[in-house]
């Protein structure tokens, strides 16, 4: 079994994380302080704990910048979606002048001259049930050369309300909802694409932190069998010496030696190659004074069989946490929120529409005389643009109009394509989900399986490693005492850092099992304690 401290065996793994402080909440848009990794006492290696890589990795990762951005942008949508809904206000001022000439005999004068002065505000506004609403305050000065204008200048005022509400087609608040919804959903679309990317990232930051770790100690094992091999050349070549043993056995144990070698250069090239692959992960420059440092894992992986683990319980947590499948349903959701709109544009338009009014008249009243009987009259509503408001407060002077309004395309084929599309939509969708249902349970079965079947090689593992141990031991007492060659020996040194190797891959892979069968239920971030937001993910 290795020496030191790489095995931990029957310590929990939470040991690993949860025991460190917990990860920051890495809230969209939020910006984090770089990190300082510690460095060894002569500088030329970087300590890295589990921890930190994690961290590290989620600051640095430019595709959580950009899912950051793009989460911004949906809920930029919502706001612009709901815009529909806001109230708008108007106003207009305009003056015409006119001249015209008048055919008349008996016109005096024997030209038309009409100034208009034009000034008016408006209020609208689209209800959520589909209506709509325009207060519109209208008013208008006149003034003509006629001698038979009664007023002259003429101010003529209108306050009007205008009404219409869709009974059938485009009525409902889900019906006018639906982009403000389908909105939301794609904000939420977009969280759900962010925790994936984080766990995937969380997840892949593991498992090449663990390689890195397993390509180190395999190093130690592979020097420990190197020094093995050249303790045992100078027996060997002492007892050649002596004449104990043939000059052959000195080849064999000297051929051995560099084999051996050989290992230790694969293992030192494995080491570099899983450090740069980390340090890609962590987005640390290759030229930079940090990237030319070695990386050294702090943490060491350690097993504890979890014989607990209820596979009914693990696909239920996956459907419920998984966010690929969350986002399946998201998108299910909006699918829904066509048809329905869909279904809706199916029916004849049929509005409600009104309006009440508001009028007042007043002006400069000027005596005029009939030309028929001689008489003189003058208009009652001698005044200013005061007596306009007040007579259209009055009351007195009002419209209304009372309708409905019906219109149907004649075999309505448009709106017809629409709905078939987006209930085939619904229905693609929905296979789409069933078919990530049986990849998430048949993804569950197989971690929860093979965290069993690494639990059983890490126990076998460790019982080879303690018969290999014994068996090196017997064989090296049986050379001594001449009935064993160096051959013999030597390939039990080989069987027992083969075996070393594989126990320490066994407990990795147990590890990356365990990565894997979070990633599969979606429970990476709370493992690692880490909020992506302050609202609730999904709501």
């Amino acid at each position: 079994m290795p020496r030191g401290s790489f095995f931990a065996i029957a310590i929990s793994l939470s040991l690993i994380v949860n025991s460190l402080s917990p990860l920051p909440a890495f809230a969209q848009g939020e910006k984090q302080a770089e990190p300082a990794l510690p460095q060894t006492p002569n500088g030329d290696s970087l300590l890295l704990t589990l921890r930190d890589a994690v961290e590290n990795a989620l600051k640095k990762n430019v595709g959580i910048s950009v899912l950051e951005f793009n989460s911004k942008v949906k809920e930029q949508a919502i706001t612009d979606k709901e815009a529909d809904f806001d109230p708008q206000v108007s106003a207009k001022f305009t003056g015409d002048k006119s001249i015209h000439p008048v055919s008349s005999a008996l016109a005096s004068p024997n030209n038309s001259l009409t100034e208009n002065l034009n000034w008016e505000a408006g209020l609208k506004q689209k209800a959520v049930t589909g209506g709509d609403y325009e207060l519109k305050f209208t008013n208008k000065k006149t003034d003509v050369n006629s001698v038979f204008a009664g007023l002259n200048p003429q101010y003529s005022s209108e306050l009007k309300l205008t009404l219409t509400q869709p009974l059938l087609k485009n009525f409902g608040v889900d019906i006018n909802k639906k982009d403000i919804h389908i909105a939301q959903n794609d904000r939420t679309i977009s969280e759900f694409d962010f925790k994936k990317q984080v766990i995937d990232i969380i997840s892949n930051t593991e498992s090449v932190y663990w390689n890195l770790a397993f390509s180190i100690e395999d190093l130690k094992v592979k020097e420990k069998s190197l020094e093995r091999a050249r303790d045992f050349e100078k027996i060997v070549k002492a007892q050649v010496d002596v004449g104990a043993v043939a000059p052959l056995e000195i080849l064999q144990a000297q051929s051995e030696v560099a084999s051996r070698e050989e290992f230790v250069i694969a293992a030192k090239d494995l080491i570099k190659d899983n450090e740069e692959n980390l340090k890609n992960i962590l987005n640390m420059p290759f030229e930079s004074p940090e990237g030319q440092k070695a990386l050294l894992p702090v943490d060491q992986p350690v097993y504890f069989a979890k014989n607990d683990i209820d596979l009914n319980e693990a696909i239920k947590e996956a459907l419920t946490n998984r966010p690929d499948y969350l986002r399946k349903k998201k998108e299910l959701e909006n699918k829904n929120i066509v048809v329905k709109y869909s279904e809706n544009q199916m029916y004849p338009s049929v509005d409600l529409v009104g309006s009440l009014g508001l009028n007042g008249i007043a002006g400069d009243a000027r005596s005029i005389t009939s030309l028929s009987t001689g008489t003189t009259s003058r208009s009652p509503f001698s005044g200013g643009y005061g007596e306009t408001l007040d007579n259209l407060a009055s009351r007195d002077y009002y419209s209304w109009e009372v309708g409905v309004k019906m219109n149907y395309p004649l075999g309505n084929r448009s709106a017809k394509s629409r709905l078939t599309a987006a209930r085939l939509e619904v229905e693609q969708t929905l296979l789409d989900i069933k078919d990530l249902e049986k990849k998430i349970v048949v993804d569950a079965r197989e971690a929860v399986r093979q965290i069993g079947t690494d639990a059983k090689q890490v126990e076998a593992t460790r019982v080879a490693v303690k018969l290999a141990e014994e068996k090196l031991k017997a064989e090296e007492k049986k050379f001594k005492v001449g009935l064993s060659t160096s051959f013999n020996v030597l390939q039990f040194q080989e069987d027992l850092a083969k075996e070393q190797s594989n126990q320490i891959k066994a407990v990795i892979d147990y590890n990356k099992t365990l990565i894997k069968l979070r990633q599969v239920m979606g429970n990476t971030l709370e493992r690692h304690n880490i909020q992506l937001s302050t609202r609730t993910m999904g709501k």
